[in-house]
């Protein structure tokens, strides 16, 4: 995955950002693409993860595991494959990869879940998948991250979007 992220240099702040993950106030926004068109221009994906049994792997969907909700929207599409804009609400380990595989429409340069296949045709050998906008907007009191209250940051070139440009 390629594009924007949030570290953090102490512990306190690591420590709130990991809460601040799983809350409205702390929104991420990727660039995808994916094999196929998904049933409709837009849609929630509500999978629950879980681990697969000695293995860090995730399997989709597991009526045990952890809840794993996304959002997606069909921006564009051409020859087979839709460039998405995706919000996940979870953050769970490989949360959009496994979704979009379970529905069959996979990640395209994704070599764990996806089409290897279909990776080789369109010469990927990484996966079309961008941590493309952050956005901070706290509804409580921040504290010492306070100056992030609406703050946007948006990567400034993805890659793989020139597939379906004209």
């Amino acid at each position: 995955t390629t594009g924007i992220m949030a570290v953090a240099k102490t512990g306190f702040v690591h420590a709130r950002c990991m809460t601040l993950l799983h809350t409205n106030d702390f929104q991420r926004d990727y660039r995808a693409v994916c094999d196929g068109l998904p049933p409709q221009p837009e849609g929630d994906i509500d999978l629950p993860l879980g681990r697969a049994e000695g293995s860090l792997l995730k399997r989709c969907p597991d009526p045990h595991g952890q809840s794993a909700h996304t959002h997606y929207q069909v921006l564009s599409a051409a020859n087979g494959r839709a460039l998405l804009r995706l919000t996940p609400t979870t953050g769970r380990t490989h949360q959009l990869r496994a979704q979009f595989s379970h529905m069959g429409h996979p990640l395209l340069g994704d070599s764990k879940y996806g089409k290897n296949d279909m990776n080789r045709k369109y010469h990927r050998k990484s996966q079309a998948l961008c941590s493309y906008k952050l956005r901070f907007d706290f509804t409580t009191d921040a504290g010492s991250l306070g100056y992030l209250n609406h703050k946007v940051f948006t990567a400034p070139r993805v890659e793989f979007v020139s597939l379906f440009e004209a």
